[in-house]
């Protein structure tokens, strides 16, 4: 509640009085350890918020919104505020040009640019990735593979219950933990990758970029993985690896080209 913009002592009011209610203001500051001296102002700031309502007068006594309610609130007038913002923005700034590489700074901003960039995918999702960061993004890559979007998935690690093909040696992370950190290698549609650490940090770095030239060093590290992976295991991982370099120069070919072109000279 504190992410969603509420205060310590909404969400405490809020909490003791789902789990007990109707409640006076008295009972609401003795189980929430909100003081008495407080609670009457946050009962009506969450009263003008629309969480809670008064249904008595002497003394008053307070029902809480159901949660689900609440929820669909919180969507509704977040959606509302965010296309308000929009237009302001857009009167105030004007078209503002695209940049094509973004520092992603923290753990957590880190999770969020995955999370945008998969939701957004609409025909791949390729990623490099340690068993803890593959759990933390598998709703948005369940998501992504129920709209059908190729989902193929790398990882020294075991990603059991994660969708697509998935590529894993089944080395536990603490046994790697010893000699690497965790990365993040992730990459959208051909054209967007996100390729940094993924340490549990306020510092942790990454970027987001749509530069060819990032791109393409993020697919030269996916492909040489599976390529690697298809060495030591016997697994054949050519049709990931076509799929992942479908939209670069095919460079066999052209060798193949050039071997024959000096051979009939």
């Amino acid at each position: 509640m504190k992410q969603l913009g509420f205060t310590a002592t909404d969400a405490r009011t809020y909490i003791a009085l789902m789990r007990g209610h109707p409640a006076t203001g008295y009972e609401l500051a003795a189980r929430s350890s909100v003081p008495r001296s407080a609670i009457y102002g946050v009962l009506r700031r969450l009263q003008n918020l629309g969480l809670i309502n008064a249904i008595e007068d002497k003394p008053a006594r307070y029902v809480p919104l159901a949660p689900e309610r609440l929820v669909e609130l919180l969507e509704s007038r977040f959606t509302r505020n965010l296309e308000s913002f929009r237009e302001v923005l857009t009167q105030v700034v004007g078209p503002t040009a695209e940049v094509a590489t973004w520092t992603v700074v923290g753990y957590q901003a880190l999770l969020e640019q995955a999370e945008r960039l998969i939701a957004n995918a609409t025909r791949q999702v390729c990623l490099s990735v340690w068993r803890r960061e593959g759990e933390r993004l598998s709703r948005a890559l369940d998501a992504a593979s129920a709209r059908g979007v190729e989902v193929v998935l790398f990882s020294f690690n075991p990603l059991p219950g994660l969708p697509g093909t998935i590529f894993s040696y089944g080395i536990e992370a603490q046994r790697l933990e010893a000699w690497w950190d965790h990365k993040l290698i992730l990459m959208a549609d051909d054209g967007v990758v996100l390729v940094g650490d993924a340490r549990e940090t306020e510092e942790n770095r990454a970027v987001v970029s749509e530069e060819p030239a990032l791109v393409e060093m993020a697919v030269a590290n996916l492909v040489l993985d599976l390529t690697l992976f298809a060495q030591r295991t016997g697994v054949d991982t050519a049709a990931a690896i076509a799929h992942i370099t479908r939209h670069l120069a095919p460079v066999d070919d052209l060798i193949a080209e050039a071997v024959a072109a000096r051979a009939q000279a």
